[in-house]
């Protein structure tokens, strides 16, 4: 999976966070069971965040960014269907600026 092409990436004042697009939720299909980045690990572009499970595909996700994990969305840890929502809302870590 490209995840260049799936993954979204805001930047904010403190953070920058990071996200599942519309078009990775497509390709990806119903979203089974998500393993997030841990909170205080450093990461480089390119590395390894985690894996979603779903009904088209188990992939690893790419990170687009190099910072510190400072947050990542828990809520997908019990409702991992939460990433086949809104794009706005089917987000998964930040990291600092």
């Amino acid at each position: 999976m490209a995840t260049d092409k799936y993954l979204w990436v805001k930047k904010g004042e403190n953070t920058t966070r990071i996200g599942l697009t519309a078009a990775g939720q497509e390709a990806l299909g119903k979203v089974k069971f998500i393993d997030l980045p841990v909170v205080g690990r450093e990461i480089k572009v390119g590395d390894s965040t985690g894996e979603v499970e779903a009904q088209k595909a188990v992939i690893e996700f790419e990170s687009p960014v190099s910072g510190t994990i400072v947050m990542v969305n828990d809520k997908l840890t019990d409702n991992p269907e939460l990433l086949n929502g809104s794009e706005k809302d089917a987000w998964l870590f930040e990291v600092n600026n």
